[in-house]
């Protein structure tokens, strides 16, 4: 330490300056947490000033956190007190993907660490809970949450937009977006988050069925009913129990039966929104519902309790034999593969997925999804939280995150790398042309919750599928309508 690097400015009391001095040396690390500092005598003969300055400034910083003494030995430099930020996620497979970014954004930032507080709500619960939070005025910091909720948190202004805070960085992260990913992220010109992975909809197959009785995977929904009507029939001792199909077809199935059951109606040439008023126009839009009412009540190849199942009923239903297709997300490799116990190559043998199927006379579509970690309007730590955001889209946690959970990645940079690694990540990717993501409303709950009535409506026997779209589109357009 040289005097001459000390130089007081008028007009400011000088044992704030030096106190000032004294922290930038701290922080720019010249002195590392531990280092003992020079006596008062030493500081003020180095840095040509009072005694009494430098004691004025080195209490206050004790005072404040950055320094120790240590009576008899002296006065020590302080280990940085981490500040903590509030994370909420849905599931515990998220917690590790946290866990790493805020250990290598404390790696970048010695001085100003932050220990993550993780909790964990559950799925069904997370949007309430969100909700809820905000309006008493105790949000989290950070919160993951499903895409399609985005336009809708973004415009009651729950997240601040990440190009504003951060505009160099924010550029760069969505040029390396994959086709039509930044499409479901921007809400009227701005970014409020991350997309830290990207599922699309297919339906799952067991494929070991389908290959002993020569079967190949259906692409139409004439083969699907046919193929699942043999297999129903073969009634081999591991196949399928009484139904061969299985999805979520009601309201308990929360989103997750929108995210299935939506690719049927695009692949009819069905819209839910067109422009600014209702879509499900035509007769054409009864064409869906007719058909998933006939594997229910004419085929019998879906039981009548869909209606009922929970948002991960059909999974766990494929996973323990007792279905033999199941509409689903490529996210859910990892549980189905967990549930029926099985390891890679097991797993590769007897499971399969390809596009939701589609009338003889339209095309395959699938619906994009995704998870997406925002920051709070109400963080006392933005900065920070920012940059935990920040980390979390790098493209080495996110490789390490799909990876370990067979998730396709949302940065071009990653999914050329995950292509030369996993036959998973490749077959997803051949599907990811077909994908779109759900209209990107901020009333698009209320949207969502009316074609849930319309489809359990329709399967529960409550109203025929022309009765119950009018209803649902009548429902939309109030919606709308505001």
């Amino acid at each position: 330490m040289n005097a001459w690097e000390f130089k007081p400015q008028p007009q400011r009391p000088l044992y704030k300056q030096l106190k000032e001095y004294i922290r930038t040396w701290i922080e720019s690390n010249r002195l590392q947490p531990g280092d003992k500092i020079p006596t008062e005598r030493e500081l003020s003969r180095l840095l040509g000033v009072s005694r009494l300055t430098v004691r004025q400034a080195i209490a206050e910083l004790v005072e404040e956190g950055l320094l120790y003494r240590v009576q008899g030995s002296g006065t020590y430099v302080a280990e940085a007190e981490a500040s903590t930020l509030h994370a909420l996620v849905p599931e515990r497979e998220w917690i590790r993907y946290l866990l790493q970014a805020e250990s290598r954004y404390n790696e970048r930032n010695e001085r100003h660490p932050v220990r993550l507080e993780i909790e964990v709500v559950g799925r069904p619960r997370l949007r309430e809970r969100i909700i809820s939070a905000v309006a008493a005025g105790e949000a989290p910091d950070i919160v993951l949450i499903d895409l399609v909720w985005m336009a809708e948190l973004a415009a009651l202004q729950f997240f601040l937009p990440l190009d504003e805070l951060d505009p160099p960085w924010t550029s760069s992260y969505l040029d390396d977006l994959l086709p039509g990913v930044a499409d479901g992220l921007l809400v009227d010109g701005h970014i409020y988050g991350v997309q830290a992975d990207l599922s699309v909809t297919v339906l799952w197959y067991r494929k070991d069925l389908l290959e002993e009785e020569g079967l190949k995977p259906p692409r139409t929904w004439d083969e699907l009913v046919a193929h699942a009507s043999t297999l129903a029939r073969a009634g081999t001792s591991h196949g399928p129990k009484p139904y061969s199909i299985v999805f979520c077809g009601g309201v308990r199935g929360g989103e997750t039966t929108t995210y299935q059951l939506l690719p049927l109606f695009w692949s009819a040439g069905v819209e839910l929104v067109e422009g600014k008023g209702p879509g499900l126009a035509g007769k054409g839009a009864e064409r869906p519902l007719r058909f998933l009412h006939g594997l229910v009540h004419d085929h019998r190849l879906a039981s009548p309790d869909v209606v009922s199942l929970p948002w991960d009923g059909p999974r766990k239903r494929l996973a323990r034999g007792e279905a033999a297709f199941a509409f689903g997300g490529t996210y859910e490799k990892r549980a189905i593969q967990a549930a029926a116990r099985m390891g890679e190559r097991e797993f590769r043998e007897r499971f399969g997925m390809v596009p939701i199927p589609a009338p003889s006379d339209g095309t395959p579509a699938a619906a994009t999804g995704g998870m997406v970690f925002a920051v709070t309007r109400q963080t006392r730590n933005r900065e920070a939280a920012l940059g935990i955001v920040k980390e979390l889209a790098a493209p080495e946690l996110m490789e390490a995150f799909c990876v370990r959970t067979g998730r396709l990645p949302s940065r071009r940079s990653v999914a050329a790398v995950l292509e030369d690694q996993s036959w998973y990540q490749r077959e997803e990717s051949a599907i990811l042309p077909l994908a779109r993501p759900r209209p990107v409303n901020p009333h698009y709950a209320k949207i969502s919750y009316q074609f849930r009535v319309m489809v359990e409506d329709v399967l529960a026997g409550r109203a025929s599928p022309a009765a119950a779209i009018a209803r649902a589109r009548a429902g939309i357009e109030a919606i709308l309508r505001g």
